[in-house]
């Protein structure tokens, strides 16, 4: 039988905050059952819900056009049911929920366990045998996606990237031949076994086991590296903590970018809250911060009222208006455990991970000083780039190259050196920024290796600057070729600290490809001076 089964947090304790009790009610068809066994070693309650009834959507299409008889009879009928119970372990108690039909629209899901049914399958499945997975990554254009594969197959067939993806779901056949035959895991579990209701009891007791087991680290160690957080329990503590440290103009707060494309344009910012507004030329957190001191806005509840909107040089609008918490990247550490606000999401990061990730980060070598000049404070990059037009650099921002067979444009880079330098330019440490620059430097130079007529572009404009190089689509010396991503920022500190971490995380897949390809990366940052 297949059934769904859920685990409650340790912090529910009673059977009344397992459901959500506006739903579960006599007017919405449901009652409750009266238990008769009473040899059952676990407490429960049990709701089920007859003849629920609803029209279906198609009706209203047909029904002003055509003559429909007899409607009632096309509603469509759905009986649910659900089982609250409590087990005890180790003198510690333990609620779970178990549904069939649309029981679990009953069910409260912010008191639950949000990765009880993947642990449990991650613990359970044959790791040869998995069917699907469902990842959503973490850079600045979300991707979610469910991957299928029509048989059994081991995890590093699903095309997953171990560094930028989450998992949310897993299912594929049990190695527990007790506990079931197949098994899929989110929050909750869905669960095929062969079941009576007086063993459900044991059945829980089980999957507690298998849930508070760490075998599945033989096999997915990386599921615990990142966690979306779905819980809004959770997240409101977060938030609670990101509005204090607001409110005492913690500099440890940071202000990205939400989308590069959309911000590049912008020349000023306005800053709003009710009728009062500001202008500024540059969005940082200390600029927040006086808004806030200026207008007296002291009240947590206010601050995520304050809206930003991207200005042109003529005053008008060119993105759209959102909240200021759509900028916002802040990290914390709660209870033991390291939370990230960024992207408009809350993360868990395990903190092994993090330090794994700054170090590898830290392995990346940096370009000496003055190895660029400073940028100006509201300079845009087409000027910037266009002052290193010199004996040592070839200018070759928007020299862009159409990729065959391809309605795709992408620039060799920013700047070329004589020494082989591809310097890639990019203003400010904002997440979508810096996506959109890593890929850059490794799709140019992933083409620059594999494509010709890329290489013959180069070759080409090299020899018209740097003819003593003798450059040709045959000969180009990849193993001299160094990609410098150059990032501009006002911190004083290395720019190998000052990028976010997912951004941390999504340039070191870049390095890794771009050292594939035999070229090496460095980093540079660019000091802004007035």
């Amino acid at each position: 039988m297949k059934l769904t089964y859920y685990l409650f947090k340790s912090t529910v304790k009673k059977f009344e905050d397992t459901i959500i009790s506006k739903k579960v009610t006599a007017s919405n068809n449901f009652e409750e059952l009266k238990i008769t066994n009473e040899k059952l070693n676990f407490e429960t309650k049990v709701f089920i819900q007859r003849n629920k009834t609803k029209e279906p959507k198609w009706l209203k299409f047909l029904e002003n056009d055509a003559e429909i008889l007899d409607k009632a009879e096309l509603k469509n009928t759905v009986n649910s049911f659900i089982i609250i119970l409590k087990i005890y372990k180790n003198d510690n108690e333990y609620f779970f929920g178990i549904t069939g039909g649309m029981g679990f629209t009953g069910i409260n899901k912010d008191k639950l366990e949000s990765d009880f049914g993947l642990k449990v399958t991650l613990n359970c499945v044959n790791p040869s045998e998995l069917k699907a997975v469902d990842v959503r990554n973490i850079d600045i254009k979300t991707r979610q996606k469910r991957i299928h594969i029509n048989k059994g197959s081991r995890i590093d067939e699903f095309e997953f990237d171990f560094q930028q993806d989450i998992i949310n779901l897993v299912s594929g056949k049990s190695k527990v031949e007790k506990i079931g035959k197949n098994l899929r895991g989110t929050a909750s579990l869905n669960l095929d076994s062969d079941i009576r209701f007086e063993i459900l009891g044991d059945k829980c007791r089980e999957l507690l086991d298998l849930y508070q087991s760490e075998d599945y680290k033989e096999e997915f160690d990386f599921i615990d590296n990142m966690k979306l957080i779905k819980s809004k329990e959770l997240k409101n503590t977060l938030f609670m903590c990101l509005w204090e440290s607001i409110g005492d103009r913690d500099e440890k707060v940071i202000l990205t970018y939400p989308d590069m494309i959309e911000y590049e344009r912008c020349t000023n910012f306005k800053l709003m809250y009710n009728s009062k507004h500001k202008e500024v030329e540059d969005l940082d957190i200390k600029k927040l911060y006086d808004f806030l001191d200026e207008l007296n806005i002291n009240k947590y509840e206010n601050y995520e009222k304050v809206k930003v909107v991207g200005l042109d040089e003529f005053g008008t609008p060119v993105t759209t208006t959102v909240s200021i918490k759509e900028f916002i990247v802040y990290e914390i550490k709660f209870e033991e455990k390291l939370y990230i606000f960024t992207l408009n999401d809350w993360y868990y990061i395990e903190e092994n991970y993090y330090k794994v990730i700054q170090e590898e980060v830290n392995k990346i070598a940096l370009m000496n000083d003055g190895f660029l000049h400073p940028i100006k404070k509201g300079e845009s990059e087409g000027s910037y780039n266009e002052r290193h037009n010199n004996d040592y650099f070839m200018l070759m921002d928007k020299d862009n190259f159409q990729i065959p067979k391809s309605k795709s444009k992408i620039e060799v880079c920013d700047l070329f050196s004589k020494e082989n330098h591809f310097v890639c330019v990019k203003r400010e440490t904002s997440s979508a920024t810096l996506s959109h620059l890593f890929a850059q430097g490794s799709v140019s130079m992933d083409l620059l290796r594999n494509v010709p007529e890329y290489r013959e572009k180069l070759t080409s404009s090299i020899d018209n600057k740097f003819k003593h190089l003798n450059y040709n689509i045959n000969n180009f010396p990849y193993d001299k070729s160094i990609v410098v991503y150059a990032i501009s920022t006002d911190k004083g500190e290395d720019i190998r600290k000052i990028i976010p971490f997912f951004s941390k995380v999504n340039l070191l897949q870049h390095v890794k490809r771009i050292k594939e390809l035999g070229m090496d990366v460095r980093l540079f940052k660019i000091p802004i001076i007035k």
